[in-house]
């Protein structure tokens, strides 16, 4: 069963959303990033999202490396259905083994996890982390004031985050740094906390466990809940991705998102009653499959126990696959039944 899932991991193109509010150093943490993939044998890809309508911190990056650029609006909003295009077009054409998106000062992470687990029906990647860089000074001033709409911004950005790079730290005073340090840990309790100045750390921790796919944080996650009740409806793919950094490998704990390819046709009657019988900590999945009863492949949509199927004839090639969202369930244990499902399957 190990040599079947490390199969199916091969080739899944590991993407990394930067974040972090204008100023905060990004695009420094970008170049360190690339440094660091091409010091692994890594070949790196960027999707550089600009508010306005020149990309001037792409120019801060190093012409070889291939790269989209998404401007004149932010990407979680105006611009948010290109995500998927772009990165479908970065992954055919240039087939990196990471693609990290720098998304504008403004961006919220939340609203992009959904674009990119999407693009996963069509093309071998995962979203695997979310990492956000804090200026310090910034937003020790943004305590102060203690409200707005930038540092309702902040805040958000930091709950939604795999790791946090407290920047600028030479800045403020060590008494000061200490009392942003406890705040970030408040806010986000899953991720871990780095003070940097420059964004220099240690990086290799963001490939720790990459094998394991795709998590989002269940802290994350409840936040994301939390602002759908007060909306009135479901936000969907909220939190950040895999459990912690350097979590030492577990799988149990926090596992938010699970991306599963499939390897052949199910059986329709089967696959739904797996579905019915999914943990109550998965609220949300969607993907494609193919049936060996039937003649089509579908669309199928899972929510709170119940599921719809859409008969689809996809005009361009199409993965078969799962994502599952939710919080609290063992990733083995899910992946154990659908290994059983698929096996019944080829039987």
């Amino acid at each position: 069963m190990e040599n079947e899932e490390r199969n199916r991991t091969e080739n899944v193109i590991g993407v990394y959303l930067l974040s972090g509010f204008l100023g905060s150093g990004k695009t420094t943490l970008l170049r360190n990033l690339l440094n660091e993939s091409r010091r692994k044998g890594l070949k790196p890809a960027v999707l550089m999202n600009e508010a306005g309508d020149v990309n001037l911190d792409g120019l801060a990056v190093d012409a070889s490396v291939p790269m989209a650029e998404l401007l004149g609006g932010c990407i979680c909003c105006t611009i948010k259905s290109d995500v998927g295009m772009e990165l479908l077009n970065l992954a055919k054409r240039y087939r990196p083994d990471v693609v990290f998106i720098e998304s504008t000062g403004i961006a919220q992470p939340l609203e992009i996890i959904d674009a990119v687990s999407e693009t996963s029906l069509y093309e071998r990647l995962e979203l695997r982390g979310i990492l956000t860089v804090v200026d310090a000074g910034h937003l020790l001033d943004r305590v102060r004031i203690g409200s707005g709409k930038t540092f309702k911004l902040m805040k958000e950005q930091i709950r939604a985050s795999t790791l946090l790079l407290l920047n600028k730290a030479d800045l403020v005073r060590e008494e000061e740094l200490r009392e942003l340090e406890d705040l970030l840990r408040e806010w986000n309790p899953r991720a871990d906390v780095v003070v940097t100045v420059k964004c220099e750390t240690d990086l290799s921790a963001i490939w720790d466990g990459a094998g394991d796919r795709s998590a989002l944080d269940a802290a994350r996650r409840q936040e994301d809940r939390e602002r759908g009740e007060e909306s009135g409806e479901e936000r969907n793919g909220g939190g950040s991705p895999f459990r912690v950094l350097g979590s030492g490998g577990r799988d149990h704990d926090h596992v938010n998102v699970v991306t599963y390819y499939l390897p052949g046709p199910l059986d329709s009657t089967a696959f739904e009653r797996f579905l019915q019988e999914l943990p109550e900590g998965i609220y949300r999945a969607k993907g494609i499959v193919t049936f060996r009863d039937t003649a089509s492949r579908f669309l199928f949509q899972y929510a709170y126990r119940e599921s719809d199927f859409l008969r689809i004839t996809p005009q361009k090639t199409v993965h078969d696959a799962a994502v599952f969202i939710g919080e609290g369930f063992s990733r083995s244990e899910l992946i154990g039944r659908l290994e059983k499902l698929i096996a019944n399957a080829e039987e």
